[in-house]
């Protein structure tokens, strides 16, 4: 039976953020249809269902990428363990992974978020390009290659000079739960919210530059679109920030917007929100906040560009998108949505169901 070692360089457990989440849900229902080892940084802490094995050795910090008795580590758990695939989780092990791939014989598979190369050059990090190099190296030594979207994979086959065949979309996968029925009471006391006025929520880690960027776009052109019209509402900002290069953030006031900083029950903001805004403008790979949105039936408005990886036809009228910059029609768009109160088709949730994305690939991983 095959027998998988997952690579996960940063702190995944408990899973709090998109990317958090899409290795958490992944491992999780993986480890249903293989064995599976978790080899992780120390940080992490173990999950409930104790599905796998959970190994969390590896040092804290992106110095474990160059560190040699990391890479030692690596190859020896993957010995130790018999492994007979190898998957990644981001490109920046490429080299340690490699090294125990051909000790064990084992096949390697990379797990790519996003393009990191495109997403560190549109951020300006003059170094994208020696990124990019060694995430195609790491790409092309793969005998499998997961993306999240189909613009990453046609990117990668283009860019990378990878093979079709070896290639494959994995979206980000959602478990579907009940909605919380008071969340709408429950947020609306904890802020002082009048029933008359909307919720309109922004969720992210806002010590993220395009989150950051985001926030001032709520207060400097959602919000003066939204003040032309008659219409009542509350904008809540909800995130992480722990970092003093985006502390600013916390002195933007206006008595429309709401900033909550970092949360623990997400989940009811989603319930009680009547529309999900989302001017982020810059960034790559999917929008997890977006779907997170619609799995709590909370409708989203975006710019065209963010909504990549999400089908337009399996969302009905729930995911409403905008040409990048028109912050009126993004300010129209709001209204309308506010007015809708229909559920999330169910084909939305066939989609981003973890059993039938991991089912797929549970069979590819066998044939190689």
């Amino acid at each position: 039976m095959e027998k998988i070692l997952s690579i996960v360089w940063y702190k995944v457990l408990p899973p709090v953020f998109g990317g958090q989440k899409v290795i958490a849900g992944f491992n999780k229902y993986l480890a249903r249809h293989h064995q599976l080892v978790c080899l992780c940084s120390g940080n992490n802490e173990s999950g409930d269902d104790h599905l796998y094995k959970f190994l969390p050795v590896l040092p804290v910090g992106k110095m474990q990428f160059i560190n040699p008795l990391v890479w030692r580590r690596i190859k020896s758990v993957a010995q130790k363990e018999m492994i007979t695939h190898i998957i990644l989780e981001h490109p920046y092990h490429g080299f340690a992974a490699i090294r125990a791939q051909r000790t064990t014989g084992s096949r390697l598979i990379i797990h790519s978020h996003n393009i990191e190369s495109e997403r560190f050059k549109q951020l300006g990090k003059w170094w994208w390009w020696l990124l990019s190099k060694y995430e195609r190296w790491t790409h092309r030594k793969a005998d499998l290659s997961l993306f999240i979207t189909e613009t990453d994979r046609e990117f990668a086959i283009k860019h990378f000079g990878l093979s079709a065949e070896k290639c494959l979309v994995i979206p980000y996968g959602i478990e579907r739960t009940l909605p919380n029925e008071n969340a709408g009471t429950l947020i609306r006391e904890r802020y002082k919210i009048d029933k008359t006025e909307k919720i309109f929520l922004f969720a992210g880690t806002l010590d993220y530059f395009p989150n950051t960027e985001a926030v001032r776009n709520i207060v400097d052109k959602v919000v003066p679109c939204l003040e032309k019209t008659s219409l009542r509402y509350k904008i809540i900002v909800c995130g992480r920030n722990r970092f003093d290069a985006f502390r600013h953030l916390a002195r933007l006031s206006h008595p429309g917007i709401i900033m909550a900083g970092e949360v623990t029950d997400i989940e009811n903001y989603f319930d009680a929100a009547d529309v999900f805004i989302n001017p982020v403008l810059s960034g790559g790979g999917i929008q997890t906040k977006n779907i997170d949105a619609l799995a709590h039936h909370c409708p989203v408005v975006c710019f065209e560009n963010m909504a990549d990886g999400i089908p337009g036809e399996i969302c009905g009228s729930k995911l409403l998108t905008v040409t990048k910059g028109n912050w009126e029609q993004f300010a129209e768009l709001i209204m309308q949505a506010a007015l809708h109160k229909e559920q999330t088709p169910d084909a939305f949730f066939a989609y981003f169901n973890w059993e039938n994305i991991i089912r797929p690939l549970s069979e590819k991983i066998k044939s190689l």
